[in-house]
């Protein structure tokens, strides 16, 4: 009788064994951000995914200092997403902005606000963006969760950093580059993407 309760027990053991990596597996992601619209910004995303929990790590350096940085990440719906260049400039400014990029990138899917909301619908909500610190260090870090369209496709997707002092004045204003394309009552300095980097997997 023993002997069957000790066997019985391994088999229990061996079966839980088996399927604990499938139930505590975690995707990990990474997008080494590159700079856009020469602002010498360049990071890192180091993205955790957890089911529908993600876990974002960013390490940047050579924002404007001292200013909000909105970040996000951006996707097509159909196919991966890709970081713009300067033959993505349409209006001939010699500067590509958040319009623009966007058949590269697509459109915002989630936001890395620091509080609150993180949906599409807090992508211009400056006050809750991260702020770099005087050297134009930023860093990073909160977990959330995402919506399914997020998860299932996350390594198809990029991240982009927006924010870029164009005249060096310490200042998001109206001189440099006019309005933004995304809302006329903000600057185009607070909105266009400083970096950008595709989400790609880590490891097996």
């Amino acid at each position: 009788m023993r002997t069957k309760i000790g066997v019985s027990l391994l088999l229990v053991a061996a079966a839980y064994l088996s399927l604990a990596p499938a139930a505590f597996a975690q995707e990990t992601f990474q997008a080494e951000l590159d700079p856009l619209n020469n602002s010498g910004a360049s990071g890192t995303a180091d993205l955790a995914l957890d089911g529908d929990q993600l876990t974002a790590d960013i390490a940047s350096e050579g924002l404007a200092p001292n200013l909000p940085h909105a970040q996000h990440i951006h996707g097509l719906e159909q196919t991966m997403s890709e970081c713009p260049t300067i033959l993505n400039d349409q209006n001939g400014d010699n500067l590509v902005n958040t319009t623009e990029g966007e058949p590269s990138y697509g459109p915002i899917l989630t936001s890395f606000t620091t509080e609150g909301d993180t949906s599409p619908e807090s992508g211009l909500a400056v006050d809750r963006f991260p702020v770099a610190n005087e050297d134009g260090t930023l860093t990073y870090g909160r977990t959330f969760g995402v919506p399914s369209n997020v998860a299932e496709r996350l390594g198809d997707f990029a991240v982009v950093q927006h924010g870029v002092d164009l005249n060096g004045n310490g200042v998001y204003d109206f001189e440099a580059a006019g309005a933004s394309d995304l809302d006329p009552n903000l600057p185009q300095e607070a909105t266009i993407p400083a970096n950008c980097g595709t989400i790609e997997p880590v490891g097996g």
